[in-house]
Parts: structure tokens; C-alpha cells; sequence
């Protein structure tokens, strides 16, 4: 397993691009060029708009809201599709890596999966997180920020025949993911930053979400 914590998240895509298969090309070429050609991202909520508030379970069954998150300062808010997905658990520890010095700018960090169940805290155990993994547990906040999309047959073929059941791990029988996104929002509740990409191998780097909650630390002073 690669380690990434002293890299950047785009040297790490760039090496777990060359374990694909031919088959993991040509189904990442399908979903990029299907989620692009149908302009889901443009759904995705933007810099300026009131984010969504939500109440969300974490790992362990405990209740969060939205308001109580961002009670102390800017949030941070991370959506990603599983912890099936290398790029997603590159992103989570990275998140990890950078957790203290998001909390020095009084920030509060919260991922979020589509995965139920188990799912959250088993990925917290393997990864060794301390990050807040809340459940999207029927994909109501991912819908909200408008990062939602129903899996395509050609993707729901490949991801299947790897073994994946999404159905299973997300307690629904609808296969929908979220774009990867994250979005740094105010204690306002207002988004400051928004990072949505099509593309799942690309996430925002932690020094890019660092730089936009000084921003939102230099406006509120």
C-alpha cells in the first residue's frame, strides 16, 4: 500500500494511475468522459452559496449537525465515495496528516462516505483516522450540494466485477456516488471555497484547503 502522507496528492494519483489495469483505464475513461459530457459538477453547489445544514451520524453512531460543526469556526467538509477507493483513502490520510494544522486556524474537518454500517468505522480502524466520518446515509447531503450521481451501468459492470456491492455497503439499493468535493464554509454557514471534480483520481491538496481557511481567518478578524 502506498503511503502518501509525505507526498503531495498528485504524486500519489500519479502512482496509483499506473497499477491500473486495462479494464481500470477504460471504465475511468468511460465515468470521466459520462460525468463530464452530462455537466453533473455544474449541479454542484459554488463559492458565495448558503451550505446546506444537515445531522449526520458518525462512525460510531454519534449525531452531528451542521450548526455544531462549524459552532467554533470554518468547516471543513469532504465528500468521498468509499473506503473501496485508493484515491479516497490517499485523500483521507493526507486529511489526517494536515487535521492539526486545520484546527490551529480554529477549523473543524468532517469527511463524509455514502458507506453505512460498518463500513466507517472499519475504514477508521485500517487508516488509523481521527477524522469525523459521517454516514450519508440516504445520500440526502451529497444531493443537497448538488455532488450526486447515479452510477452508470457501463461503471456499476466494472465496479461489480471487482467485487464491489455498493448496494450493500450503502444500505440502498439505488448505486449513487458522490463526486469527490470539498468545501471550506464559514461559521456563517456561507461557502468560502469549493473544490468539485469530475475527474475521482484528482482531490484538492490539504495546503490548497489550508490557504483557503487563512483566508476566511484574515476576512473574519
Amino acid at each position: 500500500m502506498l503511503d502518501q502522507t509525505d507526498k503531495t496528492l498528485a504524486r500519489t494519483r500519479t502512482e496509483l494511475l499506473t497499477t491500473f489495469s486495462a479494464a481500470d483505464w477504460e471504465s475511468y475513461n468511460h465515468l470521466v468522459r459520462w460525468l463530464r459530457d452530462s455537466d453533473v459538477a455544474s449541479h454542484a453547489l459554488k463559492v458565495g452559496d448558503d451550505a446546506p445544514n444537515f445531522l449526520l451520524p458518525d462512525a460510531d453512531g454519534r449525531l452531528h449537525s451542521s450548526e455544531q460543526l462549524r459552532r467554533n469556526g470554518p468547516l471543513v467538509l469532504s465528500f468521498f465515495r468509499g473506503g473501496w477507493c485508493p484515491f479516497c483513502t490517499s485523500e483521507l490520510r493526507a486529511l489526517q496528516a494536515a487535521k492539526d494544522e486545520f484546527e490551529n486556524v480554529g477549523a473543524t474537518l468532517a469527511v463524509v462516505t455514502p458507506e453505512t454500517r460498518d463500513f466507517p468505522r472499519q475504514l477508521k480502524q485500517d487508516l488509523g483516522l481521527e477524522l469525523k466520518v459521517l454516514s450519508d446515509v440516504d445520500y440526502g447531503v451529497a444531493m443537497s450540494y448538488g455532488v450526486l450521481f447515479r452510477v452508470p451501468d457501463e461503471t456499476k459492470a466494472h465496479y461489480s466485477g471487482l467485487g464491489f456491492d455498493f448496494g450493500d455497503r450503502h444500505g440502498s439499493p439505488e448505486w449513487m456516488l458522490p463526486i469527490p468535493a470539498t468545501y471550506v464554509i464559514d461559521a456563517d454557514g456561507r461557502i468560502r471555497s469549493a473544490f468539485v471534480e469530475p475527474d475521482f483520481t484528482i482531490r484538492e491538496e490539504p495546503a490548497q484547503i489550508l490557504a483557503s481557511l487563512r483566508q476566511v481567518a484574515s476576512k473574519s478578524r
